[in-house]
């Protein structure tokens, strides 16, 4: 009885932190409306389980990740903060990066997070850089990048995807496969049977998991990583999913997935008949909701990244 109960517990935090992700990304839009972000934010609607369950897997302490464009969702499943990360995407001062990174760049390494990057398919190259470092100093850690399947053709992903081979690296390629890259459907153009295909003929394991159950990725992802810590070598899993919305908020595009396409709407479904009560899930969308919307207003009370902020961040560079 026991474990059935911690079981249930977990999954219901696994529910908790996708409804954060999504009311936070829901947050970021309505801002975006009222000119309150700046840029063009791409939002992870439909890939929620797929941070969650991976990042439930991981030590932030040992464990590095780098992201894409559409990074909230890992950012916040690893557990960077939600204020200094809302802060942030709006430019202000008390953000990760003093608001000079922005939505494309975000940065907290204190929780595990080495960046995230708006140029398709750099964020990878960079992950073989932390786990060589994770190797060299036997941190027992591992590193793990997100990209998807519009990255996969890039040359940058394929050699970090040979050389993490040929070195050893201990690296979890984490391919988020929504079919379409920007607005080109992946199949038309990229060659051969696949992306998982394409991993295990640089000789790693590979495996395609279905991203919309989150029950499913954390299985998938817990023996991927316990396999990579363990061999110190690298892997690939390709997690299909639905893209709810646009390549970015305000593109003009309306969500045209189903409920069923919605892993947030899979889980809750699921906790239901497990047993869970209704109102037990609205009292853990209803706490969320208040964290965000908290978390929200504190952000946008801190000031405006500012010259001398900027300076500042030059300064450190140029050290």
């Amino acid at each position: 009885m026991e474990n059935t109960i911690q079981n249930i517990d977990q999954k219901l935090g696994l529910f908790a932190a996708m409804i954060r992700i999504r009311l936070f990304e829901n947050k970021v839009a309505h801002a975006r409306d009222q000119a309150l972000v700046p840029g063009l934010p791409h939002l992870s609607h439909g890939g929620e389980a797929i941070a969650v369950g991976v990042c439930s897997q991981l030590d932030p302490n040992i464990d590095r990740i780098t992201g894409s464009h559409r990074s909230h969702a890992a950012a916040l499943a690893v557990g960077v903060p939600m204020e200094p990360l809302f802060a942030e995407l709006m430019g202000r001062g008390g953000g990760l990066s003093s608001g000079m990174g922005g939505t494309q760049h975000i940065i907290d390494p204190d929780h595990g997070f080495l960046c995230s990057n708006g140029i398709v398919g750099a964020q990878v190259p960079l992950a073989a850089g932390a786990a060589l470092s994770a190797k060299t100093l036997a941190t027992g850690g591992i590193a793990v990048t997100f990209f998807g399947d519009g990255a996969i053709n890039q040359g940058a992903v394929m050699e970090t995807m040979n050389l993490a081979t040929v070195m050893g690296l201990p690296l979890l390629f984490i391919v988020e496969n929504n079919g379409v890259a920007q607005a080109t459907a992946s199949d038309d153009v990229s060659a051969g049977p696949g992306i998982t295909a394409r991993a295990r003929a640089l000789a790693m394991p590979a495996e395609l998991i279905k991203g919309i159950d989150v029950n499913r990725v954390v299985e998938g992802a817990e023996r991927m990583i316990k396999w990579v810590r363990e061999h110190k070598q690298p892997a690939l899993i390709e997690f299909e999913c639905q893209r709810l919305g646009g390549h970015f908020h305000g593109d003009g595009r309306a969500e045209t997935a189903s409920d069923m396409d919605d892993p947030y709407t899979h889980m809750r479904e699921y906790l239901l008949k497990m047993g869970a009560e209704d109102n037990q899930l609205r009292v853990i969308e209803a706490g969320e909701g208040a964290d965000v919307e908290n978390a929200f207003v504190r952000a946008l009370a801190s000031p405006e990244a500012s010259e001398q902020q900027l300076q500042s961040v030059a300064l450190k560079a140029d050290l």
